[in-house]
Parts: structure tokens; C-alpha cells; sequence
């Protein structure tokens, strides 16, 4: 596996210098976290203390690191050089530092590439430089995955159904919605450290998510709560696994005994749009295109005004990245792009719905990775 990465890394290396020489820029600075690990396979936490990549014409790749973070870095086979500083906000500024060391090593830096940066950084580079484009290159890059992402994102679709699966298991009244999903996050990452051996915490966690029950599952994004599960709550597993960064989300919509017959009848309108979002998901259609037609189809079905959000978003590195799935994004759909399908229904007072999938555009049919049951006759906990 170690040889693969390495070679997908290269690879992207290519693609970056490649893009420097015919644009005749001398270097690409790489502020974005996501992005420093998808070039360098270098995951941390954020924080004030800035961690900068620079991908120089030449080939040569720089990184400048804390000294808390040198041991780790040590560890990248991609990188040539690495240098330290000591702490933040230090004695000098760290980016005059940057561009001093820079500037020292290699003979020409007057044009450069970044991917993603602040005001103040921005007109701080624009005083160094001669040109300074700010470019989404490394975002176009990230939007069809390799072989061996989606691999990965296979991977993490199979502990995705596993944390739904355990947590539909030990559903029932009077468990917090606390305690349902500590137990579910710590049966799935004990599953994946014995399929996988060793794993390491990246941003986001190996597996969690949200569980809403009752009434609020009307909130789209309902954090964790005290609040205990009764016979009769909807419920929201709302789940998701990440395999060597990258990520994938189930979600299902649940009944804590039989729902009325009201609940069911959104439910299905919610499950069938959700379906029309994975069944248009083929290249050559735009994501506006999709959005639009899956919103119609609820707002046909009389709950247009429930609606709270787009029907999905792209996935990878990220809980959400690019594409969007909505209105106002018109990316034409392409093999290898992996989307979220999860339009929702939320009536305030009364209950929310929600399924979500993870699909791979392919040059067929979509590739579903997520594949726990939709049906309502094997989503109702029987008490």
C-alpha cells in the first residue's frame, strides 16, 4: 500500500510542476490542510501554528513545520527539504521567514501559485512576488478520484453501514442519544482497528456522526444531546466512516416502533427522491441539473416548503467538498466524481427525513458504496 501511495503522490507531483511550467510560474505554496495531505500525505490539526508546502518548478518539494511537528514530517517521502521554526507567533514572522528561506534556495521565485490563503497573507504575498494567482488547480485535482482513493472510500463505506447497522441494533427507549452514539463510534473503530491493525485519529475521526431522535430531526445538522430516545421517535443515523482520510457518510432514517401513518408517508416521498438523486448521478448531466429535479420531484409532492437544503455534495478528503450538488453549481458530472444523494424533508414540531448514500460516477450506471437498507420494513425497531 505504501508503494501505491507513493506513487499516486508523484503523480500528483507531475501534475503540479506540469501546470507551474506551462503557466510560467516558479512555485505553488499550499496553505490548505486537506491539500497538504492530498500532496504530501501529511495529516494534522490545524491551529495558529502555520504549516506551508511549496512545490518549486524544479521538482523540488519544501515544507515548513513547527518543531512539534518535525518528527512526523520526517516521516514524508515526498518532501526534499523541511524546515523548522520554533514556535508561533515567534520573533519574526513566520511567512517572512517562508519566503527568506525560499528566496535563498532557489534562484528564481517571482511568480507563484497558492491554493488558498487569508486577506492579510494574500497582500502580504502580493508585496513579496511579482505575481501571486491564486488558483484552484489542487481542487480540480481532488474532483475525480484514483483507483486508489475510491479503494479507500470502499473501505470506508463498509464501516460506514457497520456504525448505522450497530447503531439500529442497540436502538431503544430511554438511551441518549449521547450514549447510543459513544457505543456505536467505539464498537465501530474496535472493528477497524482488528480489520486494519493500527489507525491513526485524522481530521474529522475514524467514525461518528449525528443521532437525532424525536422532534429534532427537524434540524438538519442536530448535534448530539442528553435527550433521551422514546417509543415513537423518528430517528436519524447519521453516519459516517474515514479511511485514510478520506470519507464516507450512511444515513438512515429510523422508527423507534411502528411510525404513524403521516411518518410514512414522508418518508416515502423523501426515500424516492433520494433514489431519482443517485439514478441521475451519470455523466454528462450537471449538478444544477440534478438539484433541480430532485427538488421539484418534493415540491410536486406538497412539501416544498420543507426543504432546508441542496440534495447533496461532493465527497472525499472532506465531509463536504466540490462539487455541489445544488442550483447554483453547473459542474458537468464526470466519471470518477463521488457525491452525496441525501435531500431531506424537515417539519418543524413534527419529525425530519433523510437518507444519504455515497456514489461514484462511473461511466455507467452509479456505483452505490454505502448499501444499507432503504426499506421502511427493515428500518422499524421492534419493541
Amino acid at each position: 500500500m505504501e508503494n501505491k501511495i507513493l506513487a499516486e503522490l508523484k503523480m500528483r507531483k507531475s501534475k503540479i510542476v506540469n501546470y507551474l511550467d506551462n503557466n510560467g510560474l516558479d512555485g505553488f505554496f499550499v496553505f490548505d490542510p486537506f491539500n497538504i495531505f492530498y500532496t504530501c500525505d501529511f495529516f494534522h490539526v490545524p491551529t495558529e501554528r502555520p504549516i506551508i508546502c511549496f512545490f518549486h518548478v524544479s521538482g523540488k518539494v519544501d515544507l515548513f513545520v513547527p518543531l512539534m511537528e518535525k518528527e512526523e514530517a520526517n516521516h514524508l517521502q515526498i518532501v526534499d527539504n523541511i524546515s523548522v521554526y520554533f514556535e508561533y507567533p515567534g520573533k519574526q514572522n513566520i511567512y517572512s521567514w517562508v519566503i527568506k528561506e525560499l528566496k535563498a534556495v532557489y534562484k528564481k521565485v517571482d511568480n507563484v501559485a497558492i491554493d488558498s490563503v487569508g486577506y492579510r497573507l494574500y497582500s502580504k504575498l502580493v508585496e513579496e512576488f511579482a505575481d501571486v494567482e491564486v488558483s484552484d488547480l489542487l481542487y480540480d485535482m481532488r474532483l475525480c478520484k484514483t483507483e486508489l482513493e475510491i479503494e479507500f472510500l470502499k473501505k470506508a463505506a463498509g464501516y460506514s453501514d457497520f456504525i448505522v447497522d450497530y447503531g439500529f441494533k442497540i436502538l431503544e427507549p430511554g438511551k441518549t442519544e449521547l450514549d447510543l452514539l459513544a457505543e456505536m463510534k467505539s464498537a465501530t473503530i474496535e472493528k477497524m482497528i482488528i480489520d486494519m491493525g493500527e489507525i491513526i485519529y485524522v481530521p474529522g475521526g475514524p467514525a461518528g456522526g449525528l443521532v437525532p431522535s424525536g422532534n429534532r430531526t427537524a434540524l438538519p445538522h442536530a448535534l448530539p444531546s442528553a435527550k433521551k430516545i422514546e417509543k415513537g421517535d423518528t430517528m436519524i443515523l447519521s453516519c459516517g466512516a474515514n479511511v485514510h482520510g478520506y470519507k464516507v457518510e450512511c444515513e438512515r432514517t429510523c422508527f423507534v416502533g411502528e411510525p404513524e401513518q403521516k411518518k410514512v408517508e414522508v418518508f416515502e416521498i423523501m426515500k424516492k427522491a433520494q433514489e431519482m438523486g443517485i439514478s441521475l448521478m451519470k455523466p454528462g448531466i450537471s449538478c444544477s441539473e440534478i438539484d433541480n429535479k430532485v427538488l421539484d420531484f418534493i415540491r410536486e409532492e406538497g412539501y416544498g416548503d420543507y426543504i432546508r437544503h441542496r440534495t447533496g455534495h461532493g465527497k472525499g478528503l472532506q465531509k463536504h467538498e466540490k462539487p455541489w450538488v445544488e442550483i447554483g453549481d453547473n459542474t458537468v458530472l464526470k466519471p470518477g466524481m463521488v457525491l452525496s444523494s441525501e435531500p431531506g424533508i424537515y417539519i418543524e414540531g413534527f419529525s425530519g427525513f433523510r437518507h444519504s448514500d455515497t456514489i461514484v460516477v462511473t461511466e455507467g450506471d452509479p456505483l452505490v458504496l454505502t448499501g444499507y437498507s432503504k426499506d421502511l420494513e427493515n428500518l422499524v425497531v421492534d419493541l
